[in-house]
């Protein structure tokens, strides 16, 4: 078993949502905990993955300097 300190990434998504105006693409940005930057891209697309149907796309990855989330 690996060992694990928190480690959060702030990623920033771009997918298309159904709005009452039909499509729309959108940008959203989570937090994510991981250990690398493509473990941080693995994550997030495992995540949005039953939300999304359409376009997807991880548009930024940034390494958070935070040790507590509230």
């Amino acid at each position: 078993m690996r060992s694990r300190t928190a480690n959060w990434f702030e990623t920033t998504v771009r997918y298309e949502r159904q709005t009452e105006d039909g499509q729309k693409k959108v940008n959203e940005t989570y937090v994510v905990d991981a250990l690398t930057f493509g473990e941080a891209e693995e994550v997030i697309t495992k995540e949005m993955e039953p939300y999304v149907s359409g376009d997807f796309n991880v548009k930024s990855i940034s390494d958070r300097k935070s040790t507590r989330l509230n």
